[in-house]
């Protein structure tokens, strides 16, 4: 299945919009009894966490994260939290760069009744367009195409290296068990670009997903398990409450455990007429 998908949505409202949304709060309370990191991950946040944070935790870090926090600082967050390993507090909602990121890099992990807990695969949609550009797969070897092929690459520069570093970042970050990377690879990230147009006003672009059309994996308790992430009682949101957060339909979320074998039938599916989901790196 095609859909078309209005550029904008592309560049990742976190990338686009986080400079715009007020830094986050971090800081560890009277006497070091309430570590913790709230609101909008900005850009060299992550060297303030590392500063903030020097002296050993007599409490777990309590974790605010929000969806449109910036992927790369998060990534290096996680990086931070591989070395130190620190109990964590998780509350809200802790989705794409936070779920990838964090949550494998923390210690013992309790999460609050009610979190959104969403990994997302269009987090580097940007590098797939590179990939797919390099490849010469969406433009062709004539004169007019090779020079609107540089000019795509030269406008959309910074969406592009943003994508690709972010790649690189999440690469140096705690795997996950290869299971589940398999599962995600093909739940929600089995997005290619099949048409894609500029102007001076933006880009639109034609994607065409898997079987299961899924934007969105939101584990239950089994789940969690088998990301290899212990959470005793563990009480996952539910699908209306994460497509509130998250933006979109619940029809391209998949709720549940991973799956050993997919089903023939889809997991999600594209509702007629939406066109422009919010993609979070």
């Amino acid at each position: 299945m095609t859909k078309s998908w209005r550029a904008i949505a592309m560049a990742g409202l976190g990338a686009v919009l986080a400079p715009l949304a007020q830094a986050a709060f971090i800081g560890t309370g009277i006497a070091n009894t309430y570590p913790h990191i709230h609101g909008t991950v900005k850009a060299g946040e992550a060297d303030e966490v590392a500063q903030t944070f020097v002296a050993p935790l007599k409490k777990p870090l309590t974790l605010r994260i929000q969806p449109l926090s910036d992927a790369h600082e998060v990534a290096r967050i996680g990086r931070w939290m591989q070395e130190r390993r620190p109990a964590l507090l998780v509350k809200d909602a802790c989705v794409a760069s936070c779920a990838r990121a964090l949550l494998p890099s923390g210690g013992a992990i309790s999460i609050a009744p009610g979190t959104v807990i969403a990994f997302g695969g269009m987090g580097d949609l940007g590098a797939t367009m590179k990939d797919q550009v390099d490849a010469g797969e969406l433009f062709t070897e004539d004169e007019r195409s090779k020079a609107s092929r540089e000019r795509f690459l030269q406008k959309f520069k910074a969406l592009i290296d943003y994508s690709v570093t972010l790649r690189e970042l999440q690469a140096q970050l705690a795997p996950l068990p290869e299971p589940a990377r398999a599962f995600l690879d093909a739940v929600v990230g089995s997005w290619r670009i099949t048409r894609l147009s500029f102007s001076n006003d933006g880009f639109d672009l034609s994607l065409a997903g898997g079987r299961h059309q899924c934007l969105w994996w939101l584990p239950d308790a089994r789940g969690l398990q088998q990301l290899g992430l212990d959470v005793p009682g563990y009480q996952a949101a539910s699908r209306a409450e994460a497509a509130k957060l998250l933006k979109v339909p619940e029809q391209v979320i998949y709720a549940g455990p991973m799956l050993e074998a997919l089903p023939e039938q889809p997991l999600c599916s594209m509702p007629p007429g939406h066109t422009n989901f919010p993609m979070r790196p």
